[in-house]
């Protein structure tokens, strides 16, 4: 299969390029810089393996003139688009999740019209709290449905594995040593991803006749505890942290204190920690063939 990937240099995004490459399909990474991307990927095993199968091509989401040449010249089967910001302004965004979102969109339909298209959204666009992330998720995937074309929705919960830059290992730093404080004793229930089970999940997607105009949850293989989860990540990751509870009336009494002060942080935490973020895979694993690995198998792999 003919892939192309935006945001392929990402966490997510380097996985899915290994795995396609291994798996056997051609994929072309679409970059602002495609020098840069390929040294980045050039490490892969999937790269150093295949590495004619690789292509890194110049397009800016932002900037659709260039993203029409881009797709003119991929002929892309499937498209996966992982390219996104996780924090930003409201502005920023609604830019580059939403906007650019629309713009690929746009250029889809008038280059590869029958390409199919894998949106990675996030579990986020229905979890509560809402937030500005949350509902840039939500504008994108209203684009995603209204479009013409074939589609693809993934909605992977917190995504954890080896090259995070971003959640893993600031969860493991904070877990080191001290006091690691928990709203409730982390009683909320969560469902971690392995990126691998994710970016098995994209090529799934992109290829399986049965996900066309299909939404998918992607979640860890059962709910645990927050407090479990963090503790397996502090064991498995060396450090020595305590783990403490705040009852939640107490931490609510905090969060409105520094919401006065123009702080609302520790009200979206205080909302979190009184919802369930359980997930229901059972349509990715009928249809996609999903089978989320078990969180010590990950964990080992992440940080063993």
């Amino acid at each position: 299969m003919r892939l192309l990937l935006t945001g392929g240099t990402g966490f997510v995004g380097r996985h899915v390029v290994d795995l396609a490459l291994r798996s056997g399909h051609s994929v072309e990474v679409l970059s602002r810089d495609p020098a840069a991307a390929r040294a980045v990927l050039a490490s892969l095993p999937g790269a150093a393996a295949h590495p004619a199968a690789l292509r890194c091509r110049r397009a800016d989401l932002q900037g659709p003139a260039n993203l029409a040449d881009a797709l003119a010249g991929a002929r892309p089967e499937a498209v996966v688009h992982l390219a996104g910001l996780i924090r930003g302004t409201p502005a920023e965004l609604a830019a580059l999740n939403v906007e650019a979102t629309a713009a690929l969109l746009a250029v889809l339909a008038r280059h590869a019209p029958a390409a199919r298209l894998v949106y990675v959204s996030s579990f986020a666009a229905e979890d509560a709290p809402s937030t500005p992330y949350s509902e840039s998720k939500q504008a994108a995937e209203d684009r995603v449905r209204a479009s013409p074309g074939p589609w693809v929705i993934l909605r992977p919960t917190l995504i954890y594995g080896a090259g995070d830059t971003a959640n893993t290992p600031a969860l493991a730093a904070s877990l080191r040593s001290g006091t690691h404080w928990l709203p409730g004793g982390g009683r909320a229930r969560i469902q971690p991803v392995h990126v691998g089970d994710v970016a098995a999940a994209c090529l799934a997607a992109a290829g399986e006749p049965r996900a066309a105009g299909r939404t998918y949850r992607l979640g860890g293989p059962e709910p645990l505890s927050v407090a479990d989860f963090r503790a397996a990540v502090r064991d498995a990751s060396g450090g020595r942290a305590v783990l403490r509870a705040i009852p939640l009336p107490l931490f609510a009494l905090a969060a409105r204190a520094l919401a006065l002060l123009g702080r609302r942080g520790a009200l979206d935490v205080l909302a979190f920690h009184r919802a369930d973020h359980a997930v229901d895979s059972a349509a990715a694993r009928a249809e996609l063939g999903f089978s989320p690995r078990p969180l010590a198998q990950g964990l080992h792999e992440t940080f063993g």
